[in-house]
């Protein structure tokens, strides 16, 4: 028995350490089943009651590959001949036929594909800068903005598709890049094609909304509070919100704090404890308004998937107007206690202008400030539209809209 003795300790310590390992998947699993049972209001409470332990079990369960669980892999790569024809300021025939030539010989060739692009210019004795930049650019200079172009362009096909997986609610997908011109994107779990198909080829959909004014805003928010506190609503149209936006907290203070001094702005008692403040204001407590008066607030990480749920019920959707539209920031705005906070908008449903009439858009940096902009170039009825919209909406914010997700709001 002595001579077993350690040999039992070490099987009785790993059979322990694998049930404490498995212990969250087994959980995770039983919640997941559980809520896939309800229907409705019942999913909803259940959600609610459960939401810190259904969070934590997420955390912590065993990740599966897509060995193990299944899923899919897909291999995107930029269309570099197409961005070729796009950035072109003037195309005729010659450009044309290279472009032809280029593209058949790519099929078969490993050669570079602008290395061959430029050659058969050369070869014609035309030079680039006849379609591209400026008559002082030479070919090489021409070439290296092109690729430039080129490695943003995965740059920027890598930010949407990132923000588009995450809206699908995917679990923890790799995204990556594979070499110059392609990206590598693995979904564990996911086996339906079509809808991955249209999930990362579709159209990116941009959007110009005005926010609605702060005031408008945080009506709309203290009147959802209301809902779920079971309070009675007044005609929020009328209330007085003078003190709404008044010493609301520090964006990086303590979030019972925070918590606290949003219950004070709202001209509210403070209640003791946090659960008691969830209890009071079950909206304001998720999504915490800006002190600065901005009209928008901060949602947690964790929470966010609780507070679209919440704006999704049936009974908030009958006190919002219906030109409105809650939209979260496609990035985090600061990391607070290891807690990731992103900004909750409130526009208008309908937008101002839509990204199609956008002809070219680049990042630079601004001259005057030495910060990083983005210029943009709209065709003549874009410009038009823009000129009406800025015009006659001076001094307020429109949100930059990509794919459901606010980029940014300048004024």
């Amino acid at each position: 028995m002595r001579k077993n003795l350690t040999k039992i300790i070490i099987i009785v310590a790993s059979v322990l350490l694998s049930i404490y390992f498995l212990y969250p998947t087994y959980k995770d699993s039983r919640y997941t089943r559980e809520l896939r049972g309800l229907m409705g209001e019942d999913s909803l409470k259940y959600a609610d009651q459960h939401e810190k332990a259904m969070h934590d079990a997420k955390m912590k369960r065993l990740k599966l590959g897509l060995d193990l669980q299944g899923g899919m892999r897909v291999l995107l790569e930029v269309d570099v001949l197409k961005m070729i024809e796009a950035t072109a300021k003037n195309r005729d025939d010659n450009f044309n036929a290279i472009l032809a030539e280029v593209k058949k010989e790519a099929a078969t060739s490993d050669v570079p594909l602008l290395d061959m692009f430029k050659s058969k210019f050369q070869e014609r004795g035309i030079r680039l800068s006849r379609y591209y930049g400026s008559i002082r650019d030479t070919d090489d200079n021409i070439i290296s903005d092109l690729d430039k172009q080129s490695t943003e362009a995965i740059d920027r096909g890598m930010e949407i598709i990132r923000n588009r997986v995450d809206q699908y609610g995917v679990s923890e997908p790799t995204i990556q890049k594979l070499g110059g011109r392609r990206i590598i994107v693995e979904l564990p779990g996911v086996t339906k094609e079509a809808e991955v198909r249209q999930l990362l080829q579709g159209t990116a959909l941009l959007e110009f909304k005005l926010l609605k004014d702060p005031e408008v805003s945080y009506k709309i928010m203290d009147t959802i509070d209301k809902v779920l506190a079971g309070k009675n609503i007044t005609d929020t149209s009328l209330a007085d919100t003078s003190k709404t936006a008044a010493k609301t907290p520090e964006a990086k203070q303590d979030t019972s704090v925070a918590a606290a001094a949003q219950a004070e702005s709202l001209n509210v008692e403070i209640p003791k404890t946090e659960a008691e403040l969830a209890k009071e204001h079950p909206f304001l407590y998720l999504a915490r308004p800006d002190q600065q008066g901005t009209g928008e607030a901060f949602v947690a990480e964790e929470d966010r998937d609780k507070v679209t749920r919440i704006l999704n019920r049936e009974d908030v959707k009958r006190v919002v107007p219906s030109d409105i539209q809650f939209l979260f920031s496609a990035k985090h705005a600061f990391i607070s206690e290891g807690r990731r906070y992103y900004r909750l908008y409130t526009v208008k449903r309908e937008p101002e202008l839509k990204g199609g009439v956008i002809t070219n858009a680049r990042a630079t940096i601004d001259p005057n400030f030495n910060q990083p902009i983005v210029t943009m170039e709209m065709n003549s009825e874009g410009a038009r539209d823009w000129a009406r919209i800025t015009g006659a909406n001076i001094k307020k914010r429109i949100a930059i809209v990509l794919d459901n997700a606010v980029f940014s709001a300048p004024v």
